[in-house]
């Protein structure tokens, strides 16, 4: 049997569903108010000697366990007084009757009892934020409410089914909110009445560990590390110098190498790594450590072989495609017929993705929307700017329009792939995309519904402002691709489009599109262990 900890049996009783997402499946997120709580404990998890003090013997950071009861861990502080030994808990915020900290105190002293085969009949809790301690006798009730607390929290650590969110005053401030959703899955379980907390929502630009994206493509660079800070050398000049603290995430591309114990650290500050080949095609990434959330995998994997129930997920992903699709050429259309037949034709693709029976017939669909959209994509340049597109092609990009959109394809590619092996989930298994040795099935599947908004919305800006130009391209085996000075404007483009807010279609909430990146992801994972009944892609009006 499992010790379960005895801090996890305190956030059992004061969110289940946290003590779902810590202990079983191994989540743990860092804000201000986790913080706060390990500076203010710091003193009291420094190892300490017996000592005495106004008459009192005290013993620090003092580890006890039961086999009995099946839980284990440290009591802050043991204090002797007059023969009598007591635990005593430090906790960071005011004194209040909080049961998970009688709880928790409760079953501390009762492991000491085990441990020492001494009677302990109260013990104390000081809050640091009040400076006060608060004497909690070990009273029967309080003894049987412990031990109930310990056997239902083993229910729930051994079973797959996450308890329900309680989307009250405790979410506030909660560190994995952003992965929780509390608010979120309670709209989505119950569309007709939403709770009010999801209204008047934004959130800010930046992802739980998608932001800060920094590119390096100084070909023949090396990256290093310096104390805290990651350095990029080149003949021996450091050409660039970033603090850690600011990276979220590393994308390389062409030629540029990384020494091991750069990596080593990046794998231990949980910074991802992008690799992209000088042409901008997207190879693979340096993750590290994969999540603990195997129970979700499972479930990806169960769906994935379940017929009816990938078919239902891929009609969502086409259908956010082509509505976004649509989307775009609805905003750029200046009464030109092609663009309003184009949209036309959209909207039925759309109807006709709705009654897809099969993956081959969506298939169909979503080939023919995707060639009737590009068809009339060109419609959309500049004429004056020197840009021609005709048909979208790859491998190697025939002219420069698509060039950049292969470009902007693989840098999407990559951070759907970040925010997916983030989540939990396996970018290698997908529901549309049919699997193929090293293809990201799921990172595709899911960038169908930010394909239009992001990636094409990225190139035709950049296009039609004369930001890139065609002389930015030079022309190799057949293909065209960006020169280094333009590679780096592409970069802030694509940066400053997915720090753009926009109106969630469900939640009706604003948000990035960094931070939609995450989001989506984790409503497919909720969906994926039946926490809702729905995937909602992201579709913009």
């Amino acid at each position: 049997m499992d010790f379960i900890p005895l801090s996890q049996i305190n956030t059992f009783i004061y969110c289940p569903r946290r003590f779902y997402y810590e202990y079983v499946l191994g989540e743990m997120r860092i804000n201000e108010h986790v913080e706060e709580g390990k500076i203010k404990h710091n003193r009291v998890d420094e190892p300490m000697q017996k000592r005495s003090e106004r008459g009192k013997l005290m013993s620090r950071r003092q580890y006890v366990a039961s086999m009995q009861i099946g839980v284990s861990g440290y009591i802050d502080l043991i204090e002797e007084k007059d023969d009598q030994l007591y635990p005593v808990e430090y906790k960071k915020g005011r004194t209040g009757n909080w049961l998970n900290d009688k709880v928790q105190l409760c079953l501390q002293g009762m492991l000491f009892e085990e441990a020492t085969g001494k009677s302990i009949p109260y013990g104390y809790i000081y809050y640091i934020s009040s400076r006060r301690r608060r004497k909690i006798e070990f009273n029967e009730e309080l003894r049987k409410i412990s031990l109930e607390a310990v056997g239902q929290a083993r229910v729930v650590a051994e079973t797959e089914n996450i308890p329900e969110p309680i989307h009250d005053n405790r979410c506030n401030g909660c560190s994995l909110q952003p992965l929780c959703l509390p608010y979120e899955v309670a709209y989505l379980q119950d569309l007709d009445n939403p709770p009010k907390e999801i209204r008047n929502r934004v959130f800010s630009k930046n992802s739980v560990s998608l932001e800060n994206v920094f590119y390096i493509d100084e070909a023949g660079a090396s990256l290093k590390k310096q104390g805290e800070r990651i350095l990029v050398v080149r003949e021996g000049e450091t050409i660039r110098d970033m603090p850690v603290i600011n990276v979220g995430q590393l994308v390389i591309c062409g030629n540029v190498s990384l020494t091991t114990p750069l990596m080593q650290f990046l794998l231990s500050e949980n910074i991802p790594v992008v690799f992209l080949s000088m042409y901008g095609r997207y190879q693979g990434m340096l993750v590290p450590q994969i999540s603990k959330n195997s129970l979700l995998r499972v479930a990806q994997h169960k769906t994935a072989n379940d017929e009816s129930l990938a078919l239902a997920l891929a009609q969502k992903f086409v259908i956010g495609k082509l509505t976004n699709m649509r989307t775009m050429l609805r905003r750029r259309n200046k009464n030109d017929p092609l663009l309003n037949t184009s949209v036309e034709r959209l909207t039925k693709m759309i109807e006709a993705a709705k009654k897809a029976q099969r993956l081959d017939e969506l298939l169909g669909v979503e080939g023919a929307g995707t060639a009737d959209y590009f068809s009339v994509l060109g419609r959309l340049l500049k004429s004056e700017m020197g840009f021609d597109f005709e048909r979208r092609s790859r491998r190697p990009p025939a002219d420069p329009t698509n060039s950049l959109l292969s470009f902007a394809y693989s840098l999407l590619t990559s951070d759907l792939t970040s925010a997916i092996q983030i989540v939990g989930l396996d970018p290698y298994i997908g529901f549309y995309h049919q699997l193929k040795y090293g293809r990201p099935c799921l990172s595709l599947d899911l960038m169908e519904e930010f394909r239009p908004i992001i990636a094409d919305s990225v190139v035709i800006g950049l296009i039609n402002h004369s930001i890139i130009k065609p002389e930015d391209f030079t022309e190799t085996n057949g293909g065209y691709f960006l020169n280094d000075q333009a590679r780096k404007k592409f970069y802030a483009a694509y940066e400053q489009r997915k720090d753009e807010l926009v109106t969630h279609p469900v939640f009706k909430y604003k948000l990035s599109y960094r931070r939609a990146f995450e989001l989506q992801a984790r409503i497919l994972a909720k969906f994926l262990t039946g926490e809702i009944d729905e995937y909602y892609p992201l579709t913009i009006r």
